[in-house]
């Protein structure tokens, strides 16, 4: 009898277990990869052959009113939203307003609110379950996770076997059934003065609970920080002090209107399949982005507002400028970078947002992030956070697979950078609703950085 070898017994066993994972896996993806149900809606994505294929449900469909009747993205609706989170009206309701306040009384189950009350608009998002079927992946070298190279994913009303709540209705653990994405670019209220701030004066005070507050509304400038000190972390503040539950854009409720677009359009490329959005104009010495608001008269529709491609808003189902005419700060995004070791990780969380942090409510996403800029030509996939849309590789160009560039700067210095997403006014590398910037640290502010508000009940 042979002796035994403990050294050859162990490896033994981790290859065994190695393979029963893989075996696993393959089965897994096997069983998902042929949905065809009807109320099943998908798209496969080849990122290396540059490649979009309808799936199941979206079959045959095409943008707009083919899914008008899909809740996730025809239930999605401007509407008005008190403080407190009460919705008090909707696009197309008498009473709905898009100045900041009530501009008459509205009763609703029995509570009337009076005019002048303070209401933000807002876009209604019901709550989704998704799969994301990994069909090609190779793992980063000396990094993190995976680059995905081909992918299928699906959205549905219904919970099917494998499919997730999407983490955007999902908070510190607990499932909602609806949150609110803002409407329009955050622009600043005056606490002191009780006053909308429509010209991005710079007097924001960001006192925590007492102070300015950001807002969605029409008819103003987005805030920025061209003197003040908008940085990240003071926009979240804006946006907390209007009440409990609201917040400023983070990287669950980004990713969720990324997948929507996505399965809808049937393309990574926002600017080709809606509009450029606010990114040709000239660069100028201020902030020069377009007031909020001119996409009005499109409602909860997508489109572009009348005007010439490159110089006017765009709007995605009744969310304005989700790409383009400024950047949008992007919370619950930690990123780290140290180029002597070849690290670019990032951190998420979904509350409790602090800057240069990557424990407790921070959880490693578990990927490496492109370490060059460039376009977009693969993105990360870890298994626990399949639902980010952030970039591994940058070797495509301004139309395919994704048409959106990636900024980084990894190797200035060793430390924590914040994500911004959508572009500005003025970039020639385009604009888009893949184009993150992570080349910026936590004390950054800056003419052309703004935010924008989500309420999660």
């Amino acid at each position: 009898m042979a002796e035994f070898d403990p050294v050859s017994y162990s490896k033994a066993n981790k290859v065994a277990a190695q393979m029963a994972e893989i075996a696993n896996r393959l089965s897994d993806i096997a069983g998902y990869i042929v949905y065809t149900a009807d109320d099943i809606y998908g798209v496969e994505v080849d990122y290396a052959n540059r490649t979009f294929t309808r799936l199941a449900g979206a079959v045959g469909k095409t943008p707009g009113a083919d899914f008008d009747s899909i809740l996730a993205f025809g239930g999605r609706y401007r509407c008005n939203l008190t403080d407190e989170g009460v919705e008090v009206a909707k696009y197309g309701d008498t009473g709905y307003t898009e100045t900041g306040a009530l501009t008459q009384a509205i009763t609703i189950e029995g509570v009337t609110y009076a005019a002048g009350t303070p209401v933000q608009v807002m876009v209604k998002q019901p709550k989704f379950y998704y799969k994301v079927v990994p069909l090609k992946l190779d793992r980063v070298t000396n990094g993190k996770g995976f680059h995905l190279r081909k992918a299928r994913y699906y959205v549905s009303m219904t919970k099917k076997a494998g499919f997730k709540v999407h983490p955007a209705f999902v908070q510190n653990g607990v499932e909602r059934e609806k949150i609110y994405l803002s409407a329009f670019e955050g622009s600043l209220y005056d606490v002191s003065a009780s006053a909308y701030i429509l010209d991005d004066a710079q007097i924001a005070d960001f006192t925590a609970t007492t102070g300015d507050k950001l807002s969605s509304i029409a008819n103003a400038k987005p805030i920025s920080g061209s003197s003040q000190n908008l940085t990240r972390r003071n926009c979240g503040i804006l946006a907390e002090n209007r009440g409990t539950g609201w917040s400023q854009q983070y990287a669950a409720t980004a990713a969720c209107t990324q997948l929507l677009f996505t399965v809808e359009y049937a393309t990574l490329n926002s600017q080709t399949a809606i509009g450029r959005g606010v990114t040709d104009k000239a660069s100028g010495g201020g902030n020069e982005s377009e007031i909020t608001g001119s996409t009005t008269l499109l409602g909860n529709a997508s489109g572009m507002a009348a005007g010439t491609n490159g110089l006017v808003s765009v709007t995605y189902r009744g969310e304005e400028n989700f790409w383009g005419n400024i950047w949008k700060f992007t919370d619950g995004m930690n990123v780290y970078c140290d180029a002597s070791q070849g690290i670019h990780s990032l951190y998420i969380a979904d509350s409790a947002f602090a800057e240069n942090k990557n424990t407790d409510n921070y959880k490693d996403a578990g990927v490496t992030l492109a370490t060059r800029s460039g376009y977009v030509s693969a993105m990360a996939y870890s298994e626990t956070y399949d639902w980010l849309f952030v970039p591994a590789e940058t070797l495509g160009d301004d139309a395919l697979p994704v048409g959106d560039y990636f900024y980084q700067n990894v190797s200035s210095s060793t430390g924590y950078r914040v994500a911004l997403l959508g572009g500005t006014w003025a970039d020639s590398l385009g604009a888009g609703a893949f184009y993150w910037d992570v080349g910026t640290n936590s004390s950054a502010r800056s003419r052309t950085i703004g935010g924008r508000l989500v309420y999660v009940p």
